[in-house]
């Protein structure tokens, strides 16, 4: 059946396949193959480590010489790119897009979570959410599933109108538009326009779910083609309102109250970010459009489980607390992370990566981001030159330009009443910092 819409030459006998594989390094016992070529990898180089690893059969657009059934294509992600898009019309369940600045990814865990019984809900593989994540987050998408959960990421202009054109949501949602992606997208109005693009429905039967704290919330609702349209936020005109936002870091909870539809709720979720309270009353807001039962979606919230290395509590050396937030960092959501912290009576020690492809605008968000974090924590340490270029000076700010000078120094610092933030966008790598401390 792939061969046949992906109008390959099938080389080989057929059989029935379940996964599917971009990363020789990742097979699995009967994973399907990709062999992707991009600017500094070609993956038909792997195909044999594949094979060697346990993969059952293979899509390739280059002739190989193998035993394993593979199917020849002109264009792999073209295969996948088909796949997708006829796995998606042919869907009977509800798809729900989600795209924003920060939060996609928590929010497609806690909403896939809420929607989830018995396996009947499909989601975004990881975080694999760009041109090449979609398509093969979608290449599983069967009707065996009654909801698919989709996020969207975007660092280009044009970006999200594709990706939509292949989810096609029923229901889409915004979480939230700040500055990020600078270089590529120049301002937050780019930003806004871009991700509103998810608003576009391919029927007239869309339901959007609009951020009504956002600036650009009258824009979008202006400009969707949607046929129901709900707000969610802490705005008092809020369909779905957010309020009472209540934080333990010690024991990893955050409580809020939601009020709807003539209803007052109140929630729970395993996570000591704030604004996973917006996360979470986005998903409920949704889940309850699609007539999950609210004692169910309460139970469900409170044992969803977050991705990794976003603000993750674990005890560290020395008998102090650490907090991950090493998955990425920008403006908006190291804000985020100073806000949450900023309660704890611990001594608070900021250990900040710097923040990549804000453009023109990344010395003003370094410096103002550095202010902040220096009036909240005890301590800040900072590494690489977009810190230091800020000329920011405080009793509290240390700077390095090497990772292994900076834990060194770090070690010293820390104590059994400290409490250590670390943060950094993902090239700067500070999730090596982070698992050196976890005992």
């Amino acid at each position: 059946m792939l061969s046949t819409v992906s109008n390959g030459n099938l080389i080989g006998h057929s059989l029935d396949i379940e996964n599917f594989s971009l990363d020789s390094r990742n097979i699995k016992q009967g994973d399907l193959y990709i062999a992707l070529q991009g600017t500094n990898f070609d993956g038909h180089d792997f195909v044999e480590e594949a094979i060697s690893k346990g993969a059952s059969a293979a899509v390739v657009h280059k002739s190989i010489r193998s035993d394993i059934p593979h199917i020849l294509v002109n264009d792999t992600y073209d295969f996948m790119k088909s796949v997708a898009l006829f796995n998606r019309s042919n869907f009977e369940g509800k798809v729900i897009g989600i795209t924003g600045t920060n939060g996609k990814t928590s929010t497609k865990q806690i909403l896939s979570n809420l929607l989830d019984n018995n396996n009947e809900c499909h989601k975004t593989s990881g975080n694999k959410n760009n041109q090449i994540g979609v398509p093969f987050s979608l290449l599983n998408l069967i009707n065996q599933y009654k909801f698919s959960v989709i996020e969207m990421g975007t660092s280009e202009p044009g970006e999200i109108e594709v990706l939509n054109g292949l989810v096609k949501p029923d229901i889409s949602a915004i979480t939230n538009v700040s500055k990020g992606h600078l270089a590529a997208l120049k301002s937050t109005d780019m930003i806004a326009k871009e991700k509103g693009d998810i608003y576009k429905f391919h029927s007239d039967n869309g339901v959007a779910f609009l951020p009504r704290d956002s600036k650009y919330f009258d824009y979008w609702k202006s400009s969707t083609n949607a046929l129901e349209i709900f707000s969610f936020g802490l705005h008092k005109s809020s369909d779905f309102l957010i309020s009472d936002i209540k934080t333990d870091i010690e024991s990893n909870m955050t409580e809020f109250c939601l009020r709807f539809d003539g209803l007052t709720e109140n929630f729970s979720i395993n996570s000591i970010a704030q604004h996973n309270a917006i996360n979470a009353g986005l998903s409920v807001a949704i889940a309850h459009y699609c007539k999950v039962p609210i004692d169910i979606i309460k139970q469900r919230l409170q044992f969803t489980e977050m991705p990794e290395r976003r603000l993750a509590i674990s005890s560290s050396i020395k008998g102090s607390s650490l907090i991950d937030d090493s998955y990425n960092s920008n403006p908006a959501s190291l804000r985020n992370a100073l806000k949450s912290i900023s309660n704890s009576d611990k001594r608070k020690i900021c250990v900040l990566g710097e923040m990549k492809e804000l453009g023109s605008e990344s010395v003003n968000m370094h410096k103002e981001l550095l202010s902040l974090a220096a009036e909240t924590a005890d301590n800040v340490i900072c590494l690489g030159n977009e810190w230091l270029n800020t000329n920011v000076t405080a009793k509290n700010i240390k700077f390095f330009e090497d990772q292994d000078k900076l834990y060194s120094f770090l070690v010293t610092s820390i104590n059994a009443d400290s409490l250590i933030l670390i943060k950094g966008s993902r090239s700067t790598r500070m999730d090596l910092i982070a698992d050196k401390l976890k005992l």
